[in-house]
């Protein structure tokens, strides 16, 4: 029986995630035979054309238990390509499964927090990266850390960028249009994420404004998402006495993060860590203009500036000087805003990413191996 001309694609990720769902969604599009392997619950709709191998063990144990069967899964697909995801999880689980060759995603904390947890991980995720065939990262500032820790900055590492569809995240009104100016951001509450931050910044934007004789609209600060520091968090807003002035949304379903994007004038992303920075991303897109900390693959989202501010690395009286910036300036913002939608229609699409991502795999299978 001949093969078929269609690449066939293990793709072992966790299925729990918005951003693997949408991976596999797209790849079948591409006309790719996509098998989705995961020990995680698939919790959004998958496409009918992803075929679907769940891993019989969950939680961390299925890490290290789940090897036999990933390996028995990958000998009934027969793949012509391995996508693994995630080093510190699934990249340990294909270690053990002895599956060769494959191609590893790094996310983020997996090569960012994971290796500094302990001298045992750290010599873990170097034996994970050495053990892929290719690394790809969603950043070259990721890419760089990955090259960081393997000490070999010659690594030949593809970026493949998470997309957005544009079709869904859109601006729906024109910033600056209601009664009141909205500072955003969606995120989960932790500690990482710089939440307190921004917090801590909007209490001096709200004193800079209380000292102006000019006439400027009532200020709004917007937090969407939960997480272990949202108590904390809303502790932080009564002792800065700002908490009638902040709006806690808590999590929402993702169909709803556009909408609540256009509620927002202002976005600001002021992460201590942040791999990639999708968040941004998904506002850039809906014309706001975007304030991002100076860390992690944030920079490069926002064209090194040209497309977004840059605020110092954990510098609150920063982040304030820039949303200050941005209102008193709404004519420059108007216009970053609309550079940035340009800038995401033309590198963060859904389609460049997953041709991006296709492409990968073209060259991958076309490799000379012995």
């Amino acid at each position: 029986m001949m093969k078929s001309s269609r690449l066939k694609v293990a793709f072992i990720a966790p299925g729990s995630i918005n951003h693997t769902v949408k991976w596999v969604n797209g790849l079948v599009d591409l006309d790719l035979d996509v098998t989705l392997v995961t020990q995680h619950k698939v919790e959004v709709e998958l496409d009918p054309r992803v075929e679907v191998i769940n891993l019989p063990i969950t939680g961390g144990l299925g890490y290290l238990l789940n090897a036999y069967a990933l390996n028995r899964a990958i000998h009934k697909i027969q793949p012509d390509i391995i996508n693994v995801h995630y080093a510190s999880g699934y990249g340990t689980l294909a270690l053990l499964s002895c599956i060769k060759p494959y191609i590893l995603s790094v996310w983020g904390s997996d090569v960012y927090e994971f290796p500094y947890q302990s001298n045992f991980k750290m010599w873990l995720i170097n034996r994970t990266l050495c053990n892929a065939e290719h690394i790809a990262s969603t950043s070259h500032a990721m890419a760089s850390q990955v090259c960081n820790l393997l000490e070999d900055k010659s690594l030949d590492i593809s970026i493949t960028p998470f997309g957005v569809d544009l079709t869904r995240f859109k601006p729906m009104r024109p910033i600056f249009s209601n009664n009141s100016i909205t500072v955003g951001i969606v995120k989960r509450l932790e500690h990482k994420y710089g939440v307190d931050l921004l917090i801590a910044a909007f209490k001096l934007v709200q004193e800079h404004f209380s000292n102006q004789a000019n006439d400027i609209p009532r200020l709004i600060l917007k937090i969407v998402g939960d997480g272990s520091k949202e108590e904390d968090l809303k502790a932080q807003a009564e002792a800065l006495s700002i908490a009638s002035s902040i709006d806690f949304v808590g999590s929402i379903d993702n169909s709803q993060v556009c909408e609540v994007i256009n509620d927002m004038d202002i976005f600001v992303v002021p992460s201590r860590i942040e791999s990639f920075g999708v968040s941004a991303i998904e506002a850039m897109a809906c014309e706001r203009p975007c304030i991002v900390a100076n860390t992690g693959g944030l920079p490069e989202v926002v064209s090194y500036g040209k497309v977004g501010l840059i605020a110092k690395y954990e510098s609150v009286q920063d982040i304030a000087a820039k949303i200050i910036y941005l209102v008193e300036h709404k004519v420059e913002a108007q216009q970053l805003a609309i550079k940035a939608r340009e800038h995401v229609l033309a590198h963060y699409g859904n389609k460049a990413a997953l041709e991006t991502m296709h492409d990968l795999y073209q060259r991958f299978y076309n490799e000379p191996r012995l």
